[in-house]
C-alpha cells in the first residue's frame, strides 16, 4: 500500500519553512495571527528588518509578559 511520506525534519527542505523570514508587513497582513497578535507586532517590529514566525512569537511573549508586570 502506499502511505502519504511525512517530510523528515532533518532535511533541508523542512528546516528552510521553518527558517522562513518574514517583514513587518507581511506580518500586518497574515491570517495566523490574531488582530492583537498582529496590533504588538506592528508596534515591537522593525520596518527595515525580517523576522521567522517563531521571532515573532517570541516578541509577543515578550510584550505580553512585560505589560502583566
Amino acid at each position: 500500500m502506499f502511505t502519504k511520506k511525512e517530510p523528515d525534519p532533518n532535511k533541508p527542505e523542512a528546516q528552510q519553512k521553518n527558517n522562513q523570514k518574514y517583514s513587518k508587513s507581511q506580518f500586518a497582513e497574515s491570517r495566523q495571527l490574531s488582530r492583537i497578535e498582529k496590533d504588538i507586532l506592528g508596534a515591537v517590529l522593525l520596518e527595515q528588518e525580517t523576522y521567522t514566525l517563531q521571532e515573532a512569537q517570541e516578541h509577543i511573549q515578550q510584550f505580553m509578559n512585560g505589560e502583566a508586570q
